[in-house]
């Protein structure tokens, strides 16, 4: 071999702009995701770390100030921008990761609430490449949320924002006027950053084609290239959970998120109408009072899956938010337990024909009455969930994919597995690793 051919190829640098902490924080899905994302970057080359935080966590009046002054520059330039962009100024860790972007290959970002960073980033570096991990499609999810009068949910900020704000936020009128300019906006960004990035990635193949319609739609060209990336599998357990009686339904997210909230209603209201027999065991922290419905129990937050998905257990997930892919859906096929759920609970994924997608009550509550006389079809079920994990989300797979998209060298693909080191807890820049309603609708 030649000297020249046995040269490694120069390690990427890249900096990876977070908006959220991922590290001393509950397991949950886009927690989840991020740390897999991150664990695919480190691998790469050399790996660095910054932290934007919104206004809620600096508390700064002038932080604020700057919030204000970005949404009257918004509004009056035409160019609205959402809410949850102008709380992350880019005053408190934005600044540093700002000096350093100059200093790397590629910027990874988190989300559509680093849009006002990645403005700046692109004025000063207008030829540094820019990848945008959007996730899913938010201004999609608002539609949704405002089509079916639902309340305002903050998500992981709920716990940032004051009190009396987000009381104020709860009432009827004003969260219906907050999320109808947050859907308005959010789909500007989201065209926005199809000129602003270089690569655009979102979970679902789904939702990347709905964005790449978008961008058909747009006066010019876009800059960005748009591509799905799904989720890697979870570790699976060794041994296959026993398809076997005592059966029981259990269902996994907390009451915080709106999408969850929907789902656990329904379930209860389900059980209590039609009298079912089945265990239910809900796990995942209430915010909310527990209702009491006979035959069924909430179990609080489980840090241990084995808990969850034990044998006999039966995940059931319906979903009434479209958007991105289930995480617990994922979760469940990794354990090897049948999931059931509707059309929106499998959306993104591919499972035709799959045999627990129940399109009517009627058959649900039908297989609910007797799963045991459904053991066929729940252990096909979990073939075909094992067949598409291996088909679409291999963790080696999932790492091509990231290194494609961050534009690295096809030979730092086989380096060995990473994990990254956690995100600093200050927001300076820091080297982190160096290596070469209604079931159906």
């Amino acid at each position: 071999m030649s000297e020249l051919a046995a040269t490694p190829p120069p390690a990427l640098r890249i900096l990876a702009v977070w908006t959220r902490a991922l590290d001393g924080v509950e397991s949950v899905g886009r927690v989840n995701v991020a740390r897999a994302v991150r664990d695919a970057l480190a691998p790469l080359g050399q790996l660095s770390q910054a932290r934007l935080r919104s206004v809620f966590e600096t508390r700064h009046p002038l932080h604020l100030g700057r919030a204000v002054l970005a949404l009257l520059h918004g509004a009056l330039r035409l160019r609205p921008l959402p809410l949850q962009c102008a709380i992350f100024p880019g005053c408190e860790g934005g600044q540093a990761a700002l000096r350093e972007a100059g200093r790397h290959d590629v910027v990874y970002a988190d989300g559509i609430r680093t849009l006002t960073w990645l403005r700046r980033v692109r004025r000063e570096q207008p030829r540094l490449r820019i990848v945008l991990d959007l996730d899913d499609l938010m201004s999609r999810r608002y539609a949704e949320v405002l089509a079916r009068k639902l309340p305002l949910s903050l998500g992981y900020l709920d716990r940032l924002v004051p009190r009396p704000l987000a009381r104020l936020a709860a009432s009827p009128m004003l969260a219906r006027l907050v999320m109808g300019y947050e859907q308005f906006a959010l789909r500007h960004a989201e065209i926005e950053a199809l000129q602003l990035a270089d690569r655009v990635v979102l979970l679902s193949t789904h939702e990347a084609g709905l964005l790449r319609r978008m961008a058909a739609g747009m006066a010019g060209l876009p800059r960005a290239a748009v591509q799905a990336i799904p989720p890697p599998a979870p570790a699976v357990l060794a041994a296959r959970p026993a398809l076997r009686a005592p059966w029981r339904a259990v269902f996994i997210g907390t009451d915080g998120l709106v999408q969850n909230r929907l789902s656990i209603d329904y379930l209860l209201d389900l059980w209590e109408r039609e009298r079912v027999t089945l265990p239910l065991v809900f796990y995942g922290r209430w915010k909310r009072a527990r209702r009491p419905v006979p035959g069924t129990l909430s179990a609080g937050y489980a840090p241990d899956l084995a808990t969850v998905y034990a044998p006999g257990s039966l995940l059931l997930c319906p979903a009434f938010l479209p958007g991105g892919i289930k995480t617990k859906v994922l979760e469940g096929f990794a354990h090897q337990v049948p999931v059931i759920g509707n059309a929106t609970t499998f959306e993104g994924l591919t499972l035709s024909d799959y045999p627990l997608r129940f399109g009517a009550e009627a058959t649900l509550l039908e297989f609910l009455a007797d799963p045991g006389a459904q053991r066929d079809r729940m252990a096909e079920a979990v073939a075909r969930g094992a067949e598409m994990m291996a088909a679409e989300h291999d963790l080696a797979q999932f790492r091509r994919r990231w290194a494609d998209a961050m534009g690295a060298s096809p030979e730092t693909v086989s380096l060995p597995p990473r994990t990254a080191p956690p995100l600093p807890a200050e927001p300076a820049i820091r080297l982190v690793a160096r290596t070469a309603p209604g079931w159906d609708r």
